[in-house]
């Protein structure tokens, strides 16, 4: 729910906001957890700051108006609720909300915030009363006091009730803007608890950035991405802050914890992570009948030029299958589809086990999984076992060619990626026949490093790195194309892409960098790399390089803008692994050179010219 009592009609000068175009809420969420969303700053010491700051202004609570008219109730903007929350943020305007994951049935949310709403003028109005007879200025949060301590409850009954947990955190919004607007979304461990009794430690807060295209767009947050934060049982906290000091006006439709009635229903709006892998189940999906019935099945309609769209588009291929796998392999082989697919999982595991192990060996995120199957079964075994795969009734694949999150990229980079996890494997088993000496192993690949500044030439693959990229992306940013083409013309910083290749083939093109020069200091401001080279020491091997090939004086440090998200930590281990520690100013982390190495004899590295 929302802090709508607190709404001011004489700030709010156009109030006839209304969709441009129609759209279609979401409509099956079974259940949704009370959070109370209020307006907050973002870099807030009330009270202190009242007084202090030159941004301060009052709302009707004495409290900061940094929202500029609080939170309208717009009911032209239809939603599970019937309306929208519409916002315009001020500068360090932010939304916030004090966790919790008691899962109730939507029906007693909706109504629970029905009556917490109706009550609020009363609460409020006795608020008042106090305060000018106690001039105490307490009395004027008597409604925030109240929710507070129920807030505290409804988290205290989640930790003793948690057997049902949410599927997602589901953020359903409408831009009313022109052009689109960066979102951050953050749970972390309430402030002030760090002295929490028994504390042994607190999970690392989840971040993440999301963008708001114009018009309509759902946004959903798997459990698996925010459970460290949600399960602690330290209270928490949620926070929506616009990017920067950036000012936008948002209507929120929903922005809860959810259970879905329907658990294989996907949210496919625009903000969600494109597919980078599409699994196939075989019999009545793959091909029409049971192979084991009938060893003569036939592909169905749109089948394999469905797979050659995935493939020309750099989007990878498995299968997950209940069946005889010998049968099953040597019928792909005589129906010509068997080098689309990559780990084919063909056992009678249940499925999500197999696809989970799929996502293991590519190493990428299951929320970047989808699953094609004909029962819908399996389907609903898969979405309950693992939040944020996109399942698809085989009855529906048509729509693929058109859906925005299937396209995938036409490049170069794009046609090989299959090719290239086909070397990986060959990789993979050379490995294991080092045991356990992974240096030696290492070694033997024969691995080259090509640094080269970006050209023109390498647009395409540079904006793939900066919009996909995760795991070892260092600064948690994403670049939209139409952001990253300023930032590639500023002739102030250097701009590296990285390819890779060893004895078992090229790696392509697996990474872009943004580095600057200061007198005593290498500075890397954004550094993306493909998981595809994870642990083959491109890290280290490329900051060695910047050291060595620097024209100048010996620099003293070298700077990485590293900021956490929640799915960067293999980024993160890289750094502490070379002896990187986090800075005084409390941005980025640092090695010092004067101390430390980062010296990579096992990796040849060609270059063109430090700039």
């Amino acid at each position: 729910m929302f802090e709508f009592d607190k709404y001011e009609k004489h700030l709010h000068i156009d109030r006839g906001l209304a969709p441009l175009s129609p759209y279609v809420p979401i409509h099956d969420i079974a259940r949704i957890s009370l959070l109370m969303w209020g307006e907050h700053c973002v870099e807030c010491a009330a009270p202190s700051c009242f007084t202090t700051c030159d941004l301060y202004q009052s709302r009707p609570d004495s409290r900061c108006r940094r929202l500029t008219y609080g939170m309208y109730r717009n009911r032209s903007f239809p939603s599970a609720r019937g309306y929208g929350a519409e916002i315009a943020f001020k500068k360090w305007g932010k939304i916030e909300a004090r966790g919790n994951t008691l899962m109730l049935p939507a029906a007693v949310t909706l109504l629970m915030e029905r009556v917490i709403g109706l009550s609020a003028p009363l609460v409020n109005a006795a608020g008042s009363f106090a305060y000018r007879l106690t001039r105490d200025a307490r009395w004027s949060y008597l409604e925030q006091a109240i929710l507070e301590r129920f807030t505290r409850w409804l988290h205290r009954q989640s930790n003793a009730n948690s057997r049902l947990q949410p599927d997602a955190f589901l953020l359903e919004v409408y831009n009313p803007m022109d052009v689109p607007v960066r979102m951050h979304l953050n749970m972390a461990v309430a402030a002030g608890m760090n002295k929490a009794p028994h504390s042994t430690g607190h999970p690392p807060p989840f971040r993440s950035s999301v963008i708001l295209p114009a018009g309509y767009s759902c946004h959903k947050f798997g459990r698996e991405q925010f459970s460290k934060v949600t399960d602690c049982g330290l209270p928490f906290d949620v926070s929506i802050i616009p990017d920067g000091e950036d000012v936008a006006r948002i209507v929120f439709l929903t922005a809860d914890f959810v259970v879905r009635r329907n658990a294989a229903a996907s949210v496919e709006g625009p903000g969600q992570p494109k597919i980078k892998c599409v699994v196939w189940d075989l019999d009545n999906t793959m091909w029409n009948g049971i192979l084991l019935e009938n060893e003569a099945v036939a592909l169905r309609p749109k089948v394999l030029e469905l797979l050659r769209f995935f493939d020309e588009r750099g989007i990878l291929l498995s299968v997950a299958s209940k069946n005889d796998e010998p049968s099953a392999l040597r019928r792909m082989e005589e129906l010509g589809i068997a080098d689309f697919f990559l780990y084919p999982q063909i056992s009678w595991l249940p499925k999500s086990e197999s696809i989970r192990t799929i996502a293991e060996q590519l190493n990428i995120g299951l929320d970047t999984f989808a699953f094609i199957d004909d029962n819908p079964f399996e389907l609903e075994e898969v979405s309950r076992a693992l939040n944020g795969v996109s399942c698809v009734n085989a009855a529906h694949i048509d729509q693929l060619f058109s859906n925005p999150r299937y396209q995938g990229t036409v490049s170069d980079e794009a046609r090989k990626r299959s090719r290239f996890y086909r070397e990986e494997f060959v990789r993979k088993r050379s490995a294991s026949q080092f045991g356990s000496d992974y240096l030696g192993f290492l070694a033997s690949c024969g691995i080259k490093l090509y640094v080269d500044l970006y050209t023109d030439d390498d647009l395409d693959r540079v904006s793939e790195l900066v919009q996909r990229t995760n795991q070892l992306n260092f600064s948690g940013r994403k670049y939209l194309r139409s952001e990253i083409l300023p930032i590639l013309a500023d002739k102030k910083v250097s701009k590296y892409v990285l390819r890779c290749a060893d004895n078992y083939g090229s790696y392509g093109a697996v990474g872009f960098c943004i580095v600057s020069f200061a007198e005593d200091e290498i500075r890397v401001e954004d550094f993306m790399l493909s998981c595809r080279v994870q642990g083959r020491f491109i890290e280290q091997a490329f900051f060695n390089y910047l050291l060595n090939a620097y024209e100048g004086p010996r620099p003293q440090g070298l700077w990485v803008n590293f900021e956490p998200t929640g799915r960067n930590i293999p980024a993160q281990q890289v750094l502490e692994s070379l002896n990187f520690l986090p800075c005084s100013s409390g941005k980025g982390l640092r090695i010092d050179l004067n101390s430390h190495t980062l010296d990579c004899n096992f990796i040849s590295v060609q270059s063109s010219p430090v700039q």
